[in-house]
């Protein structure tokens, strides 16, 4: 494969991790801020629950959300992600597009080849060559920051997927006591509901704190639980996202390590 192509599947990839990622963190920013300050409302003084991942129910009815460094860490995450992407981006469209034209009245270089003996029944002895890939100490730093994003996306992709389920779980307690089922409906609920339908309970049945709305008004804020938003799809598309964002950066690391 020639250079030029190698370049063209870098650049091509760095634009599918900067939509993905910056797609995923939009769906997700969007969900954490909906329910930002409504989650904390009854936490208690020593936590901070401002994440709808890994949400709690208790006994008393009540719903808190979990860690804010849990959305902290894959917000964080999926931006970082982003500006990667752009600089990657910036970088091979420059090689491909500028750079290119500068290389077409040099004298082209050839990779160093070894030759490898082949001994074949028929004809004695023959040699055949093989390409000996080498990395220069910026390509090296370069796969090194790579495996880093793609190690830190998949562990972001894993807290993210399964905060939605941790919470799906959890509110479940809620929507047994909004519905005041028995008997086999406690079944049905448990074990038939999707997540995406326990979502939309919360979207619509989850009170709006008091404590709150008073404050966003002295705030002069509104509160953005005056709407409806479907919280389910927009967290799984950011699920999705995240998880096809973390192969990119993979084929984007093998790609640096094989094309020069």
């Amino acid at each position: 494969m020639k250079a030029g192509d190698g370049t063209l599947i870098r650049l091509t990839l760095s634009g599918g991790a900067l939509v993905a990622s910056t797609a995923a963190a939009s769906c997700f920013l969007a969900v954490w801020s909906y329910w930002y300050y409504e989650l904390d409302a009854d936490c208690v003084q020593a936590r901070d629950c401002k994440c709808l991942l890994f949400g709690t129910s208790f006994a008393g009815g009540s719903f808190v959300g979990g860690d804010r460094f849990a959305c902290q860490y894959v917000a964080y995450s999926l931006l970082a992600s982003a500006g990667l992407a752009v600089y990657t981006g910036v970088y091979y469209g420059c090689r491909l597009l500028l750079c290119s034209g500068h290389s077409r009245g040099r004298k082209q270089h050839h990779r160093p080849v070894r030759t490898v003996a082949e001994t074949r029944p028929g004809d004695g002895t023959s040699s055949r060559t093989s390409p000996q890939i080498q990395i220069n100490g910026l390509t090296l730093c370069l796969i090194i920051i790579l495996a880093v994003v793609a190690s830190n996306m998949f562990i972001a992709s894993i807290v993210l997927s399964n905060g939605y389920i941790s919470t799906c779980l959890q509110y479940v307690h809620r929507v047994k006591s909004y519905l005041m089922v028995s008997g086999n409906m406690v079944e049905l609920i448990t074990n038939r509901m999707s997540c995406g339908t326990i979502y939309d309970f919360m979207d619509y049945l989850q009170p709006p704190s008091r404590q709150v709305t008073y404050e966003l008004i002295h705030r002069h804020k509104t509160n953005p639980r005056d709407s409806v938003i479907n919280t389910s799809a927009l967290l799984i598309i950011s699920i999705v996202l995240s998880w096809l964002n973390t192969l990119i950066w993979i084929a984007f690391t093998f790609c640096t390590y094989y094309f020069k």
